[in-house]
């Protein structure tokens, strides 16, 4: 966990037994905190199942991006790139986290992912409210955080699969057992097998698992709930 303030970075090891997190979180919980984060979906569903309710205010940078001219959900490299004028070196974003120590190189990788936040932010913020805009923002940042907090499963499904797809047991199945791989291993489940790869699975006729996070027998295991799923899916959608 990282967190810059606007002055100080503190970087907090989750590996560290000693840390009680949920202090760490019910202290970041109040309202009138604003925390700014890129692209907030994943940070919220772990903050989550710790304080059951969000109470700080979110600012998401990338959503900000698509009220100030953005046509396409935009990196953070993008934003430090366009607004800093600074080139980020991204390739530890998918290097395995778990190892220990800490290098000096990761640290600097993991202060770079928030130092530029409050720049970005500040340039938003200040456009949000010359263009009258703050106010629509701030609505729609309420929606998603109720969705993330209220849904399951994205959208995307009810868009791509139907929208019965969510009462379907069989479906349940293939995002359970996906998630709960994601869990055992740690990584967003995105990374283990993302919602759009899950769609097209279900959608065309032959099936085709590529995941580097996931072992043989969970891909046969996978192949087996979505085939199972298939039989009816026509009916379902």
């Amino acid at each position: 966990i990282v967190i810059f303030d606007g002055e100080n970075i503190g970087i907090i090891d989750c590996l560290e037994k000693k840390i009680n997190f949920k202090k760490i979180f019910k202290f970041l919980n109040k309202k009138n905190n604003t925390l700014v984060i890129h692209s907030c979906r994943q940070d919220l569903e772990i903050f989550l199942p710790i304080v059951k309710k969000i109470k700080f205010t979110v600012f998401d940078t990338q959503i900000a991006a698509l009220f100030n001219g953005y046509t396409e959900p935009p990196s953070y490299k993008k934003l430090v790139q366009d607004f800093c004028k600074i080139s980020l070196d991204k390739a530890l974003q998918k290097e395995d986290w778990l190892k220990r120590p800490i290098d000096n190189e990761r640290i600097n990788y993991l202060i770079n992912d928030v130092y530029y936040l409050k720049i970005i932010f500040n340039k938003f913020n200040n456009l949000l409210v010359k263009n009258n805009k703050l106010k629509l923002f701030n609505k729609l940042i309420k929606k998603e955080i109720f969705k993330i907090s209220h849904e399951d499963y994205p959208v995307i499904y009810k868009k791509k699969l139907g929208s019965n797809i969510l009462k379907n047991k069989k479906f349940i199945k293939i995002i359970n057992f996906r998630n709960k791989i994601a869990k055992k291993i740690n990584l967003p489940k995105n990374w283990v097998f993302s919602d759009k790869e899950i769609i097209r699975n279900i959608k065309n006729e032959e099936i085709s698992i590529i995941s580097k996070n996931l072992k043989k027998i969970e891909i046969i295991n996978l192949t087996k709930l979505i085939k199972d799923l298939k039989k009816t899916f026509s009916k379902i959608n």
